[in-house]
């Protein structure tokens, strides 16, 4: 089944950056002076970095698709972990069916030359982005990449894809219990509630993986910026933004990552921020 990108799912996958409604800003402010990791280089994150998300043995990076953002803190997370003794899978919503040259040939072209990043690109996925970090991580001994979008008659309902995906990351996770794993999607999957049907949900709530409390669900947040996504009129750049909050004025420095206390209203686990997002160009121009 061919997947189409509805304007509701996009719509959702933008910044909520009014995340924590059930306190005031002064508490707010407080609590990201005292639990916020800054970053200076998200290809290069820190030991704090690690020391934040190494207990969590799932990590899943939601994004708002045609950012360049979450993929490059993908890949410096990737070797953070790689780099203090950790083997790592790497997820990434593609169909595996679309990846079968870069499956059979491990190659920078085959990347390019795979059916995702060929064709007419439809979401802001099949980005130069995301073509880059599978790119940088491809040769690394210590990461295994898979792709677990759902292919074409993998089900009948585009309401089972988030229960297909699920089913794929637990048999790679189930396959390596010891390693980490890092997934990358768009944020809508990786939102985590009883009342939400989505992958990660799935998996936070899975009876045999006993996950609970042990998956990091982030989501990006971000003061403004632009992105190249389907906003329901199909791909297009589209600048964001909105007016400043204590998330953005609370530190001199643009980037930092926080887990959010359980206390607030908030249906991740925590967020990278970044002040400003840039849209990514897409691999294909068709």
């Amino acid at each position: 089944m061919k997947y189409i990108p509805m304007a509701r799912s996009i719509l959702l996958m933008c910044s909520a950056i009014l995340i924590f409604l059930n306190s005031n800003a002064q508490d707010n402010s407080a609590y990201l002076r005292n639990n916020a990791v800054r970053i200076d280089s998200p290809d290069k994150l820190n030991d704090s970095i690690y020391n934040l998300l190494s207990p969590f043995p799932i990590i899943m990076m939601g994004e708002m698709h045609g950012t360049n953002e979450p993929a490059q803190f993908v890949i410096g997370l990737t070797n953070l972990l790689t780099n203090k003794g950790d083997s790592v899978s790497v997820g990434l919503e593609i169909p595996s069916g679309e990846m079968k040259q870069f499956l059979s040939l491990y190659t920078d072209n085959s990347i390019y030359s795979s059916d995702f990043f060929k064709k007419s690109p439809v979401d802001g996925r099949a980005s130069i982005a995301w073509a880059r970090l599978i790119s940088e991580l491809k040769d690394n001994p210590r990461v295994q990449l898979f792709f677990y979008d759902i292919n074409d008659g993998d089900c009948k309902k585009i309401n089972d894809r988030d229960s297909m995906m699920y089913v794929k990351i637990k048999k790679q996770f189930t396959q390596h219990p010891a390693w980490k794993m890092i997934t990358l999607s768009g944020n809508v999957h990786n939102i985590i509630s009883t009342a939400s049907t989505s992958m990660a949900s799935y998996l936070y709530y899975d009876n045999d993986l006993n996950l609970i409390d042990k998956i990091c669900s982030l989501n990006i947040e971000y003061l403004q910026g632009t992105c190249r996504a389907n906003f329901g009129k199909g791909l297009e750049e589209k600048r964001l933004g909105h007016p400043e909050t204590i998330y953005d004025t609370t530190f001199t420095f643009d980037k930092y990552l926080v887990l959010v206390s359980a206390k607030y209203t908030y249906q991740y686990t925590g967020f990278y921020y970044t002040k400003f997002i840039t849209a990514a160009k897409m691999t294909s121009t068709k």
